[in-house]
């Protein structure tokens, strides 16, 4: 299996702008589905931690392939993921429209466990991070609210993405140890 540390939408690599990470399956075991969100949230930045921590030879230099499409009021990002790829996302700022154009795949978020098959158009909720599993290869794009017009990616990925949920005011449980 083929980990990517990256995001879905927008595309954003979490270690660096142009880097993606490949891991074996035993370090990804998905969080139970009915935790509180803090909880969650803390089990999600903990998988992409475990991303972030893998040697150099585990590690790969590509991407995913993404398209940018722009159009007046609108960006969208398409993003091709390989079978067997699992994707840890940042976090999106606002509510936006997804559609899954080929292939199966399934997504662990603090909202829980969804599996979505192509054709298949759902809509995100702000302060959602996604750790993706993809079954088949898949084609996903997402949808965003450009009312400036905005044609620079850069800062297109910083209008739409967080990398920490503070900054979105979302508590995560922080595990502390205890000195005795």
């Amino acid at each position: 299996m083929t980990v990517y540390l990256a995001d879905i939408q927008p595309l954003i690599h979490v270690h660096s702008p142009l880097e993606s990470f490949a891991m074996s399956t035993a370090i990804i075991e998905l969080p139970l589905t009915n935790l509180p969100a803090p909880i969650a949230r803390q089990k999600i930045m903990a998988i992409q931690k475990a991303c972030q921590a893998l040697p150099d030879g585990e590690r790969m230099d590509e991407s995913p392939p993404v398209k940018h499409w722009l159009a007046p009021g609108i960006y969208a990002r398409e993003i091709h993921l390989p079978a067997n790829t699992v994707v840890v996302g940042k976090i999106h700022r606002h509510r936006h429209f997804n559609i899954i154009s080929q292939g199966s795949i399934t997504c662990y978020t603090e909202f829980g466990l969804e599996t979505h098959t192509a054709p298949s158009s759902f809509i995100s909720e702000p302060g959602t991070k996604r750790v993706v599993h993809t079954h088949e290869d898949a084609i996903w794009t997402t949808i965003h609210h450009n009312p400036t017009d905005e044609t620079d990616i850069e800062t297109l990925e910083k209008m739409f993405t967080a990398l920490e949920y503070a900054e979105l005011g979302m508590e995560v449980y922080e595990f502390k140890e205890v000195i005795k």
